[in-house]
């Protein structure tokens, strides 16, 4: 390496502009000779601490954007999680749209060996919406059921799909002995735009 440098100052000392610039400086005065290279060394200085800002400079930009683009991956990893967890979420409302809500209260009830017109919707009516979601208030009657089974039921009810939620209940007694008569007040929902069939 040192051998190779030499031979560049060698060629370098051997043209013409260097030659002129050499016989120029001897031509100086001791004084401006040491001016010059005083001039020289702060001239290199100042070009080395240019290239070495420009470097820096270069290598905060580049990382900069490292960062941004990282940044923008988790964002779009985080945005793809949450599409994947509404999709999710649709698709549970969306089984609502298979059947009605006296076919999925019925199940419920056969589910328990109830008869499955032990179960009966009284009344039917459109609730609050909210962004994709509508529900429905269902106010139910269950006859002629003991106490587990009609446990069981609300339980069933309340992890249900499509999603249900019990807002009141009242029981009475029934004509056979042990036997209950529920009446239910709940809450169902599915996503805006599925029809119960």
């Amino acid at each position: 390496m040192k051998q190779k440098f030499q031979q560049f100052l060698d060629q370098m000392k051997e043209q013409e502009w260097y030659q002129q610039i050499q016989s120029s400086y001897q031509q100086l005065s001791p004084e401006q000779q040491s001016y010059v290279k005083w001039g020289s060394i702060l001239a290199t200085v100042a070009v080395f601490f240019s290239f070495t800002l420009k470097i820096m400079k270069e290598s905060n930009t580049i990382k900069g954007e490292y960062f941004q683009k990282q940044e923008l991956v988790q964002m779009l990893n985080q945005g793809s999680d949450e599409v994947r967890r509404l999709k999710g979420q649709s698709s549970g409302f969306g089984q609502s749209g298979q059947s009605n809500w006296k076919n999925i209260l019925q199940n419920l009830a056969s589910s328990q060996g109830l008869q499955p017109d032990a179960i009966e919707i009284l009344k039917e009516a459109p609730g609050a919406a909210k962004n994709v979601i509508q529900e429905t208030l269902l106010e139910v009657q269950v006859k002629g059921v003991t106490v587990r089974p009609l446990v069981q039921i609300l339980f069933q009810l309340e992890h249900s799909q499509p999603p249900m939620k019990l807002k009141g209940i009242s029981i009475e007694s029934g004509a056979s002995d042990g036997q209950l008569n529920a009446k239910l007040n709940l809450s169902a929902y599915m996503a805006k735009g599925e029809k119960t069939k």
